[in-house]
C-alpha cells in the first residue's frame, strides 16, 4: 500500500495440471510345437470375446458408461501429499486461495490512490495490525482506521500503486487466507518531492476482510528500475 505513515511508507499457483501416461509393453513368445491352426483358433476366440465385451458395454445406458469413465478418471488422479519440509517451516502446506481475495486487495490499492479512504476502511476487519518496513507496528480498529488512513493520505499529493503480481493462497497449516502482492509504487509529497519503491505486501484476510499487513520495501537497482518503468504498465 502506498505510503501509509507520515514518515516512511509501508508496503505489503503455480499449480500444474499433471497428466499421467501409462506405457504398456506387449511381448509374445512363440513355441515351435504350436501349430498355426491352433494359434488361429485361439486368436479368433480372443477377438470374438473382445468384440462381445465392447458390444455389451455399448448397450449400457449412457449414464452408466459415463460413471465408469468418471470413476476411472478419479482413480488416476494422484493423491494430495503433505509437505515433507522440517517442522520449523511453519507455513509449508499451501494451496490456491479465493480469487476474490486478490480483487479485494486490488480495490484497496485503488482506493488509496484515489484518496477514497472512507471506502477503503470498509475492507478491513474489526482489528487490523500493520507491520511496516521501518520496524513499527500499528494496531487499528474499525472505529479508528478511517481517520488514521485519512491522516496518512494527506501527506501525499498523489500516489500510484501498481500491483503487477497478486497471488491468492490458503495455508493449510494455520487455515489462513493470504494475498502476496508485489507493487511498483510511486508517490509525490505535498511539497512536490517525488519518490518510488518496490514493495512486497503480505496481506492476511479473514471472513473477507483484511486483518494483517506485513510490508517490506526494496530499492531497485538501476537495471530493475528501468525494467519496472518499461514493463509495468502505468494506470
Amino acid at each position: 500500500m502506498a505510503k501509509v505513515c507520515p514518515y516512511r511508507k509501508p508496503r505489503t499457483h503455480f499449480f500444474h495440471n499433471l497428466e499421467i501416461f501409462k506405457v504398456i509393453n506387449f511381448s509374445t513368445t512363440e513355441g515351435s510345437s504350436i501349430k498355426f491352426n491352433k494359434m488361429f483358433k485361439r486368436f479368433s476366440f480372443y477377438l470374438l470375446t473382445g468384440i462381445f465385451a465392447v458390444s455389451c458395454n455399448n448397450d449400457k445406458p449412457a449414464d452408466q458408461q459415463s460413471t465408469a469413465v468418471d470413476s476411472s478418471a478419479t482413480k488416476s488422479q494422484p493423491a494430495a501429499t503433505e509437505s515433507t519440509l522440517p517442522s520449523f517451516v511453519l507455513f509449508r502446506n499451501w494451496e490456491q486461495g479465493d480469487p476474490e481475495n486478490s480483487q479485494l486487495i486490488l480495490k484497496t490499492y485503488q482506493a488509496w490512490d484515489s484518496d477514497s479512504t472512507g471506502g477503503m476502511s470498509t475492507y478491513f476487519g474489526d482489528t487490523t495490525r500493520f507491520d511496516l518496513p521501518d520496524g513499527r507496528r500499528f494496531t487499528m480498529t474499525n472505529n479508528t482506521i478511517e481517520s488514521t488512513l485519512r491522516k496518512w493520505r494527506k501527506n501525499y499529493k498523489q500516489t500510484s500503486n501498481i500491483p503487477f503480481s497478486l497471488i491468492s493462497l490458503h495455508n493449510k497449516d494455520m487455515d489462513q487466507q493470504w494475498v502476496i502482492a508485489w507493487t511498483w509504487n510511486k508517490w509525490q509529497y505535498v511539497d512536490g518531492t517525488k519518490d518510488s519503491m518496490l514493495y512486497c505486501d503480505n496481506w492476511r484476510l479473514k471472513d473477507g476482510k483484511i486483518v494483517y499487513l506485513n510490508s517490506t520495501e526494496n530499492r531497485p537497482s538501476k537495471l530493475l528500475l528501468k525494467t519496472l518503468n518499461n514493463k509495468v504498465p502505468a494506470k
